[in-house]
């Protein structure tokens, strides 16, 4: 059903999305710097083409000294709504008229919502991350020790939609520690009973691997092909293990690859992609949004590795 769906939403020569524009047609898109690279625009509109939606999803490159005029602009426009990339996750969450309650405990938003004229942000990182890995493995949250390696907006996301999920443990290991003592401190705000122990990169943390039934890699580590940075024993994951990655590319990253040969259940950032992406639709549309079309417009399109929609 969804394929057919997707067939009919993409250009049958040239494999693009074919699009009619009307004085109707409600705008959304993407801002940050750099957005050539996204894949959000392909995913969106095809999936907006299957659900016969007359909207169009568009990239905007956004200087950061330009951010507050883009938003200003937002509701001068009247635009539906924006996703929020690098490097503006953060500092749009001050030009917007109100946060949801995940974007305000992070201080971060990744999507707004333009609502009559009143623009709220929203993060749909967490909620993406946790609906890609829940579409992969039943997960018992509170038996479940996690390894985060970074401490940035991404790794923040995920860390506290898993301690909201109740997991037993975050272990957080990043390059900086001061960055790392702010995640943790984050954490426990909102968690104080929350086990929460913060490394860096040069230390040991193989006990951590063997402990962390999840290890996510919420870093841009792997975009040069190789694992510059992240070094512990591959020997300490196991089948039992799920090793999750937040960048996507061609193939699976080094990470990923060298926990599949130990039997560890691998998880791309293109899922998170997909389901921050679908979040996004359901506030813009009110609609459930067509997850195969989507999975499908952008899967032959991973040409290279990226780090964030």
């Amino acid at each position: 059903m969804e394929s057919s769906r997707l067939r009919r939403a993409q250009g049958s020569e040239s494999g693009g999305v074919s699009l009619k524009i009307t004085g109707k047609t409600r705008l959304v898109g993407i801002i940050g710097d750099p957005v050539a690279h996204s894949l959000s625009p392909l995913m969106h509109n095809a999936a907006y083409q299957a659900m016969d939606l007359d909207m169009c999803y568009v990239p905007f490159r956004v200087d950061s000294a330009d951010l507050s005029a883009a938003v200003d602009g937002m509701k001068a426009m009247n635009l539906t709504g924006l996703n929020v990339t690098i490097p503006h996750k953060i500092n749009v969450a001050s030009l917007v008229d109100r946060l949801d309650s995940a974007a305000a405990r992070l201080g971060a938003v990744n999507t707004i919502v333009n609502k009559g004229g009143s623009l709220v942000g929203y993060n749909t990182d967490g909620a993406g991350f946790i609906r890609a890995i829940e579409e992969k493995a039943v997960l018992d949250y509170g038996a479940l020790s996690v390894l985060i390696f970074g401490a940035g907006g991404a790794a923040r996301a995920i860390g506290l939609a898993l301690a909201d999920k109740g997991v037993k443990a975050v272990n957080i290991v990043n390059r900086s520690r001061d960055r790392g003592v702010d995640f943790r401190d984050m954490l426990l705000g909102e968690f104080p009973g929350l086990p929460v122990t913060v490394r860096e990169l040069n230390d040991d943390y193989d006990d951590l691997v063997s402990t962390s039934k999840l290890v996510v890699n919420a870093t841009s580590v792997g975009m040069e092909g190789r694992l510059k940075g992240i070094s512990f024993t591959v020997d300490r994951i196991s089948k039992d293990h799920m090793v999750c990655d937040v960048v996507y590319t061609t193939g699976e990253t080094p990470l990923l690859i060298a926990a599949g040969e130990h039997g560890a259940t691998t998880l791309g950032g293109l899922g998170m992609l997909l389901h921050q992406g679908a979040e996004a639709i359901r506030l813009w549309s009110g609609q459930e949004p067509p997850l195969q079309v989507m999975r499908l417009a952008i899967e032959p399109e991973r040409t290279d590795i990226q780090k964030e929609p």
